[in-house]
């Protein structure tokens, strides 16, 4: 059995942080602030840690439960084991959110880095299914 990694997630958003990146806890609280807008976005910095490094990304989270990933600094440069990438999927799916996606501009810029990730199902890219077509979607 593989040894677990420890990861530390340091969020810059007040919102993240107090409902602890809770999707369900946030979407009320957002919904509850006068006036309220069922489009809301919260924008937050991240910092991963772990015993790799350090890894740093920028997110967009969305009131339908996306999650897209503006700009990423990883830890490490492996293309195929990159422990930031699996954190943030998996601690988007626990906390009720999407599949984490990268924008469009990111997934263009460093195609066979993303199109790894996507083709093994940890992220979403809007940009990838146009390309080569609807994947399942995992449930």
């Amino acid at each position: 059995m593989p040894e677990e990694i420890e990861i530390q997630f340091d969020f810059t958003d007040i919102t993240i942080i107090e409902k602890d990146g809770i999707y369900k806890e946030i979407n009320e609280l957002m919904l509850s602030e006068f006036p309220h807008s069922d489009k809301w976005v919260i924008r937050s910095f991240v910092t991963i840690g772990s015993r790799y490094g350090t890894g740093e990304m920028e997110l967009q989270f969305h009131a339908d439960g996306s999650v897209y990933i503006l700009e990423y600094k990883p830890s490490m440069g492996d293309l195929y084991y990159n422990p930031d990438i699996m954190a943030i999927s998996e601690w988007a799916r626990k906390k009720g959110w999407k599949i984490p996606q990268p924008q469009d501009s990111l997934a263009k810029k460093n195609k066979i880095f993303w199109r790894h990730f996507y083709d093994t199902l940890v992220i979403d890219c809007d940009y990838f299914d146009k390309i080569y077509g609807k994947r399942p979607q995992l449930e």
